[in-house]
């Protein structure tokens, strides 16, 4: 087979049958090349190595104007990458083999990844932003923190806060939380009557710093027939009805 030089082509690429060959000015096929605007072929460089990434880590994807890749531990990366940490839900020994799809959505990263076990779960990365001093947080939001890890925090609540409910026994000190969760929790402050309790309505629950939320009970008694031959002429004579008890609840988120 005689070699041909290509140094100009005039014609592109031609899969047309020529009679007497090819034609050295056109081309049937090109492959990792490029036709330069003077008609000469270059060949096309290859990639170049940008960052060694650890071992261990899994995935790249372009997000929020960096790389991203992914592992079930945290990771010290390089400038402009960031390792996300993707644990099991149920057995954080197992490690990462395969991300099977990664890229933005509704604003963070939806994730599929697969375990040493063949689990396979989807992660969708929400956040609340990063972590800033003096800042109220309610439970459940999510943080990062000002140096990335790769890892979200979630603020939860010290006490274990139960739902409210009707008439359950009140002391100073106990803390509950509306029965629709608003991420505010309240606690009793001062209660009134021989036996305080919650009343039969869920009250009206002030969502500010330090607002009083009054709980009242209807402890009325229902009055009684008095024996026939008690009480003064021209009356009969009933119990003392004491009227409503309060309870004063102060709010804290």
């Amino acid at each position: 087979m005689t070699d041909i030089n290509l140094n100009a082509l005039k014609a592109g690429i031609n899969r047309l049958r020529t009679k007497g060959g090819a034609d050295p000015s056109s081309l049937y096929d090109l492959v990792n090349g490029f036709v330069t605007i003077d008609g000469s072929i270059q060949s096309r460089p290859g990639t170049v190595r940008h960052a060694a990434l650890p071992a261990g880590t899994k995935g790249l994807c372009a997000f929020d104007g960096g790389m991203v890749v992914f592992s079930s531990t945290p990771q010290t990366m390089p400038a402009g990458y960031t390792c996300e940490v993707l644990s099991h839900p149920t057995d954080d020994t197992q490690t990462i083999v395969e991300i099977h799809f990664a890229a933005p959505f509704m604003g963070f990263l939806y994730v599929v990844a697969e375990f040493s076990n063949g689990d396979v779960f989807h992660y969708w990365l929400q956040s609340g932003g990063t972590w800033e001093a003096l800042t109220m947080y309610r439970a459940n939001d999510t943080v990062l923190p000002t140096v990335k890890n790769g890892l979200r925090y979630q603020a939860v609540m010290n006490d274990n806060p139960v739902a409210w409910a009707p008439s359950v026994p009140r002391a100073v000190g106990d803390v509950v939380q509306p029965t629709v969760y608003t991420g505010w929790k309240y606690t009793v402050i001062a209660v009134d009557g021989d036996n305080p309790a919650s009343g039969l309505i869920e009250p009206d629950w002030l969502e500010s710093d330090g607002a009083i939320v009054y709980e009242d009970q209807d402890n009325t008694p229902t009055p009684t027939t008095p024996t026939p031959g008690t009480g003064s002429p021209g009356g009969d004579r009933y119990s003392n009805l004491p009227g409503y008890k309060q309870n004063q609840l102060d709010s804290l988120l």
